[in-house]
């Protein structure tokens, strides 16, 4: 419920825009604690859909925008299966836990089974309270692995020692995700580094940007070792005793010092990993990976990152794309206008960390505000396809890109850590969500109790929605409908005194008769006679009379007769020149005459 509860608020209260925001490791979806921008039950049944005349009528805009709005939430849905698919399956393939077919074959405890149990554990270990309302000491560390046992399992690389080596840069990010002790965040358990070596060439300055309080209590300064380099790349010396190195290169260097970063590699005795950072890149291919490739194997796994420019002010936690570098487009690459240093810098010890990344050429890229916007919007399929003048049907060429928005924003609102969301970008990424899409699995056990009750929460929100929509819909048409008898109903009182007028000056009416008892008399007529005419008044032909009139109006003021003028006026004037006439017809021209008339 999440994602359904943070959007539908968004959706109320704010226009437009997607927001992507950054999130720290925090805890899955299924044992979370709602933030306090989630609303109640309660809350949401007292929401509704104003109009912005606050009449409480939605417009046609906002019956389009709730209908966008409820296709983007059922796509958001989609990936959240997803997501509790590959949770699933990541957390069987660790602990061994069997399947529905497995449990009835072997009588083997099936996944549903152990997070039971898990459940009943972790509440029974929470009698005493703590500090700040919480569990005790024993009780909090004994919860917390079993709600981890509950998440999505990355594949961790197991040999990555104890000193990792890093040249080319001491970004704060990267030594601060090499640390493994960020403050209210996972750590990430393959991390033992005891030494941090970082090689730069201005040592003052990467003191003054690496040290800070915060990387003194964390513990940094006592790992953190800043030297001078002695060139673009470190001797072999250098290298000694180091198992993983993070080298940043600029894509014009790299033709050259690629295969030089092989050569060490493959004649180091320690090395294990290396992960290269290449910026400055603008196409799908970076001269000298092959040489680095094709030297890793037994002796060491290889790692590249390509990037474009990378930009300190910029913003974090935006719409940007992981993936393989082979598969990215020259025109995305471009257009993506760099990104930021602190999101590459930490994807890079995120990359180090995880198997799923070795031997692979990657690429990080923001997303352009074009396709930041498109994404607020749903797969342009079904009602809404877009046409041609013609008709034809317009491919949704940004389908892809909002596929991925949904499933980034998917892995952030469910809670993943940092690095489960990249194995999950890198090891499944977008095929990965269209072949589930395309073919989703029979599961019959694992989160089935948990999809079951959110969709039951979906369906209550939407029945609201769809009941405030046929509320307001059901009093516009009895307004209209209270306006229109209220019309009639003076129309025909008028008709009938009118007719009382024309039928006592006839003689049809006994004089015995008033006014009140004539009307009362033909009041069944006189709603006939009104409703012709209000349906008159109101139609296109009678509309476009008056719009005919108005336009041949235009300057009647000073003029006797005009097309279009009222027959009544028109014959008042006439009895009027023709008296006038017989009374000066000696001592007025016809200018003096028209004079006179117009001006009584």
């Amino acid at each position: 419920m999440k994602l359904l509860r943070s959007t539908f608020i968004a959706f109320c209260l704010t226009p437009g825009a997607l927001a992507f925001t950054a999130t720290t490791n925090c805890l899955s979806r299924t044992n979370a604690a709602a933030p306090a921008k989630f609303t109640t039950q309660l809350q949401m049944s007292s929401i509704s859909v104003k109009s912005p005349s606050g009449e409480g009528i939605p417009d046609e805009d906002q019956i389009l925008k709730e209908k966008l709005f409820r296709q983007v939430l059922q796509e958001k849905n989609v990936v959240m299966d997803f997501l509790d698919f590959i949770t699933e399956e990541s957390i069987k393939a660790t602990y061994g836990i069997a399947s529905a077919a497995e449990e009835e074959e072997t009588g083997a405890e099936s996944f549903a089974e152990v997070l039971a149990e898990k459940a009943a554990e972790a509440g029974s270990s929470g009698d005493n309270i703590g500090l700040f309302g919480g569990g005790d000491a024993d009780s909090s560390s004994t919860s917390m692995e079993d709600i981890k046992e509950t998440r999505y399992q990355p594949n961790l690389r197991s040999d990555l020692g104890s000193t990792v080596l890093v040249s080319g840069t001491a970004d704060a990010s990267l030594l601060k995700v090499l640390n493994n002790n960020l403050f209210g965040q996972d750590n990430i358990n393959n991390f033992q580094f005891t030494k941090i070596k970082a090689l730069v060439e201005n040592v003052a300055l990467a003191k003054k940007t690496a040290i800070s309080r915060e990387a003194r209590y964390s513990g940094l300064l006592d790992k953190l070792s800043i030297e001078p380099s002695s060139g673009a790349l470190p001797a072999a010396a250098e290298l000694e005793g180091a198992s993983s190195w993070i080298a940043q290169i600029s894509s014009t260097d790299a033709p050259t010092l690629l295969p030089q970063v092989a050569e060490l590699a493959k004649n180091s005795n320690d090395l294990k990993h290396v992960i290269v950072l290449v910026t400055g890149v603008t196409s799908n291919v970076v001269e000298g990976w092959d040489a680095l490739e094709a030297a890793s194997g037994d002796n060491f796994q290889c790692t590249l990152v390509a990037v474009g420019e990378l930009f300190t002010d910029a913003k974090e936690g935006g719409l940007y794309h992981v993936g393989k570098l082979a598969d990215a487009t020259d025109a995305n690459l471009a257009s993506s206008g760099g990104m930021s240093s602190n999101e590459v810098y930490q994807l890079l010890g995120h990359a180090l960390a995880l198997e799923s990344t070795s031997n692979q050429a990657l690429t990080a890229y923001s997303y352009s505000q074009a396709a930041i916007e498109a994404v607020a919007s749903p797969y342009a399929e079904g009602e809404f396809t877009a046409r041609d003048e013609d008709g034809n049907e317009i491919v949704d060429e940004m389908k892809e890109v909002k596929m991925y928005g949904r499933l980034l924003q998917g892995l952030r609102e469910i809670g993943f850590t940092r690095t489960a969301e990249l194995d999950v970008l890198v090891e499944k990424g977008l095929e990965g969500f269209q072949e589930f899409m395309a073919n989703p699995p029979k599961r019959e056990d694992t989160f089935t109790l948990a999809k079951a009750s959110r969709d039951e929460q979906d369906e209550k929100i939407m029945a609201i929605l769809d009941a405030e929509i046929a509320k307001t819909e059901a009093e516009k048409k009895a307004e209209e409908e209270a306006i229109k008898k209220g019309e009639i109903e003076v129309i025909a009182q008028q008709w009938a005194i009118k007719e009382y007028s024309l039928r006592s000056i006839g003689g049809d009416v006994d004089p015995s008769v008033t006014e009140i008892d004539f009307i009362k008399s033909v009041w069944d007529q006189a709603l006939v006679e009104a409703e012709n005419t209000y349906d008159y008044i109101n139609s296109a032909e009678y509309k476009k009379q008056q719009e005919k009139a108005a336009k041949d109006a235009i300057g009647s003021e000073n003029k006797l007769f005009w097309n279009g003028m009222d027959p009544l006026l028109r014959k008042k004037r006439e009895k009027m020149v023709e008296m006038v006439k017989k009374q000066y017809m000696d001592l007025l021209s016809e200018e003096e005459l028209e004079a006179i008339i117009l001006s009584e």
